[in-house]
């Protein structure tokens, strides 16, 4: 953070992958990217409406230590978006090593519904992974049916850790989930004595349009 509020960055603790980034309706951003790989690469904020040069189209991508300036406004309604990595033909591959997070845009319909924010707001970025004897990434196995495919991931991570856990205690939370696998599906399940309010889906809240619906799960 250069300048502006704090709570604009929040890191997630210990994770490889991209801090939350929490924006306002009718904010100013300003971000400078700096290209620090040994390739090309430039970043889109998926799901935001930005001016053309800031959208993060791969002609845009710049070598190694080159750096480009986005200037934009936010002008999406409250929802949960996400930023990735967009250069021709890496884009799966730079996001699965890390470049990627969550973006989260509040607005003042969003805030006279009064859910819970600051530790009441959870994020959760669930993705596969495959690791080596090493500890280290694997992406693909050089295998002609696993580029065909795609790639999917022997362990499951959630917002850039194995065998996560979050300790909570009895009130109401929000839960933003994003899938930020490269191709796997997930089916989620809760404890079927636990009431969830779905409140919104991708993009945006379901405020007045008749679909907030209230869900009494069964056994996954």
């Amino acid at each position: 953070m250069l300048n502006g509020p704090p709570s604009t960055i929040q890191a997630l603790p210990d994770s490889c992958i991209g801090p939350v980034l929490r924006f306002r309706t009718g904010q100013r951003v300003r971000i400078h990217f700096l290209d620090s790989l040994p390739e090309p690469s430039i970043v889109h904020w998926h799901g935001l409406d930005v001016p053309a040069d800031a959208d993060g189209h791969p002609r845009l991508a710049g070598g190694p230590g080159q750096r480009y300036l986005y200037e934009f406004e936010v002008t999406n309604r409250a929802g949960t978006y996400w930023y990735h990595p967009h250069p021709h033909m890496r884009t799966a591959y730079q996001a699965y090593h890390g470049l990627a997070g969550m973006i989260v845009v509040s607005d003042p319909v969003e805030t006279a519904l009064n859910p819970p924010a600051g530790d009441g707001d959870l994020v959760f970025v669930i993705q596969d992974r495959q690791f080596d004897g090493s500890n280290q990434l694997v992406y693909l196995s050089g295998m002609p049916m696993d580029s065909m495919n795609n790639f999917l991931g022997s362990r499951i991570l959630v917002n850039g850790l194995p065998s996560a856990s979050r300790s909570l205690v009895t009130r109401a939370y929000r839960v933003r989930l994003m899938n930020g696998s490269n191709s796997r599906v997930y089916k989620l399940a809760w404890d079927p004595s636990t009431p969830m309010t779905v409140i919104g889906t991708d993009g945006g809240l379901d405020v007045g349009t008749g679909r907030t619906h209230r869900h009494h799960p069964g056994p996954p």
